[in-house]
């Protein structure tokens, strides 16, 4: 069974930048613009260049644990995301008992884990106290990948119970 998984890429870009906004908001104390300033992201060229760089990086992650069930035969691959980009499409070839409900979370996790890898990364630079938080949500999303991939329907001794799902 083939799963497609599409990962908008503006959608992850406005949650990273969200989160880093959040985050910088909430560590001003009306002293230190400039620090608050850098932790925050945006779309000027060097940051958002620092942020696809990133994605391009969890991404990879993505992939490898995705090995297994990953569907295609390229035999090269290059990490460019640019502004141009619109979206990731992942083609999963899933075991004919694979549970359909657990698609969402599939998505929710990839999107999670990109959101969080990006983001300590970008802490790392900028806010290196937050970077750890970030590194434990993008380990727990991998986790949450994991389980989902694994998820079965229940056997049935009549194989047309199934077919309906």
């Amino acid at each position: 069974m083939l799963l497609t998984i599409t990962i908008d890429i503006q959608e992850l870009v406005y949650d990273i930048q969200n989160k880093t906004y959040l985050t910088g908001r909430s560590r001003s104390d009306g002293k230190n613009y400039r620090q608050v300033a850098l932790m925050q992201a945006n779309n000027d060229d060097e940051n958002l260049n620092q942020i696809l760089r990133s994605i391009g990086n969890a991404l990879a992650k993505v992939k490898s644990e995705l090995s297994e069930v990953l569907k295609g035969n390229a035999t090269q691959a290059n990490n460019a995301l640019n502004v141009d980009t619109t979206s990731i499409n992942l083609l999963l070839d899933m075991p004919d008992n694979f549970n359909h409900a657990a698609t969402d979370s599939i998505v929710a996790a990839i999107h999670q884990f990109i959101v969080a890898f990006v983001t300590s990364e970008w802490f790392m630079i900028t806010n290196k106290p937050d970077t750890d938080d970030y590194q434990r949500l993008s380990e727990t999303s991998l986790e949450l990948l994991r389980e989902s991939l694994c998820k079965r329907k229940k056997p049935s001794r009549f194989p047309e119970e199934n077919a309906a799902d």
